[in-house]
């Protein structure tokens, strides 16, 4: 059993710290239902499971108005649900109903922003850390990227090509292409593809 060492209120939150190194972030109106000061011996899983049950309603309202803004990420829906305050068995038991109603579905969430990239200059790598960022897994990123094979790689590449080439038309050819180069590799795209992309507008027989 853990004991609690400091509470402070700050915009609405209460944050309550113990000695086992626990961090609780709780909304000041239930944390008031539930109050607790320096001193006190605390069962953590019991008293968040106290705070959940008051704010279980709450929690899942919250949710749709984050959804209705945008879709979310179950990682991104659970950190905004948290910051407010929220706490992890309400968190977790909202995500679970959501996600068995079919309003958070991380596979489909990355497949729809594969589909929106498909005709944008884009690599793969920057998509791919995009959504890792967002929490996605691995095996919904490898079912969601499926679709930017090699050949759709390389013509994404030739169309941002041909957006930024004359940037660099006035440089020597060396120098052209190497910055062109540095552009498409933070776009996401692979060194392979990039050679390809930038091979046929300043081929290396012209460095000479």
């Amino acid at each position: 059993m853990a004991t609690v060492v400091s509470v402070e209120i700050r915009r609405g939150i209460a944050q309550v710290l113990t000695d086992a190194g626990e961090k609780l972030q709780i909304r000041q109106k239930h944390f008031f239902l539930r109050p607790l000061q320096p001193g006190d011996c605390l069962e953590t899983e019991s008293y968040l499971d106290s705070i959940a049950a008051l704010q279980s309603k709450e929690a899942y309202e919250a949710a749709l108005c984050a959804l209705d803004i945008s879709a979310r990420t179950r990682n991104e829906l659970a950190k905004i649900l948290s910051r407010k305050g929220y706490v992890l068995p309400a968190v977790e038991a909202v995500l679970a109903r959501l996600t068995e109603i079919g309003l958070i579905d991380d596979r489909r969430y990355a497949q729809r922003q594969v589909e929106l990239a498909i005709d944008r200059p884009v690599g793969a790598y920057s998509l791919k850390r995009k959504l890792r960022g967002k929490g996605i897994s691995e095996e919904d990123l490898s079912m969601a990227l499926d679709p930017l094979d090699e050949q759709q790689q390389l013509s994404a590449a030739q169309r941002a090509v041909g957006a930024l080439r004359r940037r660099y038309e006035k440089l020597p050819p060396r120098e052209a292409r190497q910055k062109l180069s540095q552009a498409l590799a933070r776009r996401g795209f692979g060194w392979d593809t990039i050679a390809q992309a930038v091979e046929g507008v300043f081929p290396e027989e012209d460095w000479e």
